[in-house]
């Protein structure tokens, strides 16, 4: 199917002016036609007044020299005639016969038996000469007649003239409305020039730089309302970004809550150890080697209990985002170790699929990236049924990686599947969930350019949280050094 051709887009000042050209040129087409046409019929018209003036003059000074047959005075009179500009002949008919005439050679047998259908102008042409052809009867006609041949050529030249002075003036109009076409279009495009270059400088994340009001009245006034609507979104923004930050810090808290019951043995199981050595060392009279073994484990035990809540206290307390370059399997293994200890108490394992991909980096921050990582892993792990598995899965597409969550849960059903992700919508019972894990996630992953995305294979769900690859040259910082066990 053929298409119409898509013409290039001009600005709006050039469009002002080649519609101002186009609207002169088409008036003073106009105006020339019908003015040319007017001024011809009016020439026409005076030349026709002029020539019949002249012949009949002709027809009075020729009636005595006819009555008395004064063939000399007679062609005197219709050669004197021809010397008047714009006359081109004269002659005079007698009974359909020529006796006087200006022509040297005769009078054309042609034009002399002429007819008209009345006493009205006839235009003659010769070649390329055109001639305005009059009848004057003399003495009502009983003495004959004088015929009288006005040259068409003023008249042609007079329009020319009249074609030429329209023409130029036409030119000048055309370039005078170039000029103010140009003017007020670049007085309208300029401003609104700026505001484009304002809305695509605005950052609603920093201080908004006005625009200066300029032009008409409507242009300075559209100025105006950008400032305030910049102004309005700035403010708009500031408390989007303090809703973000207030309900990511509520969901670290509530996945923290959900940590610490894990977590307690976690800390309880080194404590009993120390709590042991202590009672040994207290009550018995031990060797001093094996008193400085149990004082060994005794810091064992201290050292991963202040490992386990430095984990926790950096967990809970808010961060501002860094980027960096960020291996996805440590995230992933370090989210890992936080839900372990809930997890294991329902038999419910945790693999981490690599697929070669172990070295997969991401630009992110890693404090966010890993709050979000340790939700869907929460998610998970409550759908799925005690004995059951989670499974961690490194991902790779065009400048992105991922980590997805494979859980073997009931899966969500079709007709929520689309408000998953909104705040405060929850399939858990009242009371042990706030509805804002999802949410918190997506906004997190698009905080660091990235996404949340949600596969549905038949049974079970995939959660994919997908980042910015990180660039080759961008190191990765060390990892952590694991807790003692």
């Amino acid at each position: 199917m053929s298409r119409w051709p898509r013409w290039p887009r001009l600005r709006l000042w050039t469009q002002l002016a080649a519609f101002a050209a186009l609207g002169v040129v088409l008036t003073h087409a106009a105006h020339l036609v019908f003015a040319n046409r007017i001024a011809s019929r009016a020439l026409a018209r005076e030349q026709d007044a002029l020539g019949r003036i002249i012949a009949r003059q002709i027809a009075l000074q020729a009636t005595e020299p006819l009555l008395v047959e004064d063939l000399v005075s007679l062609n005197e009179l219709v050669a004197g005639a021809t010397a008047g500009e714009g006359v081109a002949y004269c002659f005079v008919l007698r009974e359909g016969r020529v006796v006087a005439t200006s022509f040297a050679d005769g009078t054309p047998p042609a034009l002399a038996a002429l007819s008209r259908p009345d006493d009205g102008p006839v235009v003659v042409v010769d070649g390329a000469a055109r001639y305005l052809d009059l009848r004057v009867p003399i003495l009502g006609g009983a003495a004959g007649e004088v015929r009288l041949g006005m040259d068409m050529a003023i008249l042609a030249a007079t329009r020319r003239n009249l074609a030429t002075l329209l023409g130029l003036l036409a030119v000048v109009v055309i370039l005078g409305g170039l000029v103010a076409a140009l003017v007020v279009g670049r007085g309208i495009a300029s401003p609104l020039g700026e505001l484009l270059r304002a809305a695509d400088r605005f950052d609603p994340a920093a201080a908004p730089a006005p625009v200066r009001p300029r032009g008409s009245l409507e242009i300075a006034g559209l100025a105006e309302r950008f400032n305030q609507m910049m102004l309005r979104l700035r403010t708009a923004h500031e408390e989007q970004e303090r809703a973000r930050q207030k309900a990511v810090a509520t969901e670290r808290m509530a996945a923290l809550g959900s940590l610490v019951a894990g977590v307690a043995h976690e800390v309880n199981n080194p404590l009993a150890g120390v709590k042991s050595c202590l009672r040994r060392l207290r009550h018995e009279r031990l060797p001093p080697e094996t008193a400085d073994e149990y004082l060994e484990l005794m810091e064992e035990g201290v050292e991963r209990v202040e490992h386990v809540m430095a984990r926790l206290l950096d967990f809970a307390r808010p961060m501002p985002a860094r980027l960096e370059a960020v291996r996805l399997a440590e995230l992933a293994r370090e989210g890992m170790s936080f839900v372990e200890p809930i997890l294991r108490k329902r038999r419910i394992a945790v693999q981490l699929v690599s697929q070669g991909i172990g070295d997969a980096r991401a630009l992110a921050d890693r404090k966010q990236v890993g709050q979000a990582l340790l939700n869907l892993l929460l998610n998970a792990g409550y759908v799925t049924h005690d004995g059951g598995e989670i499974r961690l899965r490194l991902r790779l597409r065009p400048g992105r990686c991922g980590v997805s969550v494979e859980d073997d849960g009931p899966g969500i059903p079709p007709e929520i599947r689309e408000r998953v992700t909104d705040p405060f919508f929850s399939t858990k019972p009242e009371g042990e969930g706030t509805g804002l894990g999802l949410s918190v996630t997506r906004t997190i992953a698009e905080a660091n350019g990235g996404e949340l995305s949600f596969e549905f294979p038949g049974r079970g769900t995939v959660a994919t949280l997908w980042l910015p690859e990180a660039p080759p040259g961008l190191a990765a910082p060390p990892a952590e050094t694991p807790p003692p066990r």
